[in-house]
């Protein structure tokens, strides 16, 4: 089990963040912020091979969803496994990655009141063709653990797919909440059945730079990355089919984003104090990009 900051380090860092962002990090804006982790970069991130990897991707995903329970947020998304990985040459490692992630999850879970929530089809196996080794036992039985865990829902996106959220799980997933920020780690782009069926309609979109991978990430530049994700749900707030544009604003909007072609880029990386490799992110408002450096 990893080490994890206490619970009054991670909001103070978070404050800071929050002030260099120009945003208000309230525990109300916070238990409105769902974030679709994306999670992405795992292999190529770092040295580590095999399924090392795909378990030290599993460490940062248990210290982001940590950091946002301690924050306030409710429910989060992360996906994990498309149907499709299964054909994939490396799907052996990244299910045996998933097997060294169940023990940790469950004590994780218990000590700190995280429910975790499993999506996908599971009516045929999804194990390896060469190995026995049946994961969806083990996932049910946390699913029941955990129930009954109040302070964040976990939603672990494993061989699921937006047909089958279409299709055969569209009664279970219109009981899921709404996800507001996806937020995509190396790639500039949401494969088609990896979208969120019905769930995305009030989403923003925030790019990391940067790998999903834990070795490479300070818990300091993982709050920054949530910061980020706030900032984008607050700059893009009610700008989906129901804006309205009131007095000067269409004026404004014009000026800045088609004339003055806004572009905001700042760096809050000091040196003297991360001992991580810088970090980027770029989110979006209605005016242009904003990119950050942390």
């Amino acid at each position: 089990m990893i080490t994890l900051p206490k619970d009054e380090e991670i909001r103070a860092i978070f404050g800071d963040c929050c002030e260099k962002l120009r945003i208000d990090g309230s525990r109300e804006n916070m238990e409105g912020l769902v974030i679709y982790d994306m999670t992405d970069g795992t292999r190529t991130s770092t040295e580590l091979e095999g399924s090392d990897a795909y378990f030290d991707g599993g460490l940062f995903v248990m210290r982001f969803v940590h950091f946002l329970k301690v924050l306030g947020a409710k429910n989060s998304y992360i996906n994990v496994i498309h149907e499709g990985h299964k054909q994939r040459v490396n799907y052996n490692d990244i299910y045996e990655g998933m097997r060294r992630h169940v023990e940790m999850y469950r004590e994780y879970s218990r000590k700190n009141n995280v429910r975790l929530r499993f999506v996908g089809k599971y009516d045929t196996g999804i194990n390896p063709k060469d190995t026995d080794y049946d994961l969806r036992a083990d996932l049910k039985e946390l699913e029941e653990a955990t129930a009954i865990n109040p302070e964040h829902t976990v939603h672990f996106m494993i061989n699921y797919s937006t047909r089958w959220a279409a299709e055969e799980g569209k009664e279970f997933f219109k009981k899921l909440p709404e996800a507001n920020v996806i937020l995509r780690h190396a790639k500039g782009y949401v494969n088609g059945d990896m979208w969120l069926f019905g769930k995305l309609d009030n989403n923003s979109f925030v790019y990391a730079q940067n790998g999903s991978s834990n070795i490479n990430w300070s818990d300091r530049q993982i709050i920054m990355l949530i910061a980020l994700c706030l900032r984008s749900l607050l700059l893009n707030k009610g700008t989906h089919l129901s804006k309205k544009y009131e007095g000067d604003e269409k004026d404004v909007v014009r000026q800045k984003r088609e004339i003055e072609l806004t572009f905001i880029h700042e760096s809050f990386y000091d040196k003297s104090v991360e001992t991580k490799f810088k970090k980027r992110a770029v989110i979006f408002s209605s005016y242009g990009p904003e990119i950050y450096e942390f």
